[in-house]
């Protein structure tokens, strides 16, 4: 699957298929959203509010949550204030999120089936899950 991508992004390049796309880092709305990566968002959720691209920063994770202080997504969101001039920021979930449902000791232990260290588990499996509160949304 990977090497058909890179063919397709290869002959994307060479006939500058990216070129309608071009546009400047910083965000022409000022504005940042936070979501889910649930794949069924990818074209939804810019359709459900009008925007294309370069008109927002768009920070997802699983479950569109933050859930750190100095995690990724709060690094993401400072970036986009103080570097990227973002005003306004948007956390937007979407029904039937699968991280609402997911059991965190299944998951390690598929990992641990697929060779992932003991100490790599055991270290996530120290993580604090007990209250992930998912964001809901009208939009989507």
């Amino acid at each position: 699957m990977i090497d058909e991508i890179l063919a397709y992004n290869r002959a994307f390049v060479t006939n500058k298929g990216y070129k309608p796309y071009t546009t400047s880092k910083y965000p022409d709305r000022k504005l940042a959203i936070v979501t889910c990566m649930d794949t069924r968002l990818i074209e939804l959720l810019p359709a459900a509010l009008g925007i294309k691209n370069g008109d927002a920063k768009i920070i997802k994770n699983a479950g569109g949550v933050i859930v750190h202080p100095f995690g990724s997504a709060v690094r993401s969101l400072l970036i986009a204030i103080y570097e990227l001039n973002v005003e306004e920021i948007m956390i937007i979930g979407h029904t039937d999120c699968g991280v609402g449902s997911i059991d965190i000791e299944a998951m390690l232990k598929k990992m641990e089936k697929r060779g992932i260290s003991e100490t790599v588990i055991r270290e996530l499996g120290s993580v604090t899950y007990t209250h992930l509160t998912l964001p809901t949304s009208d939009l989507v």
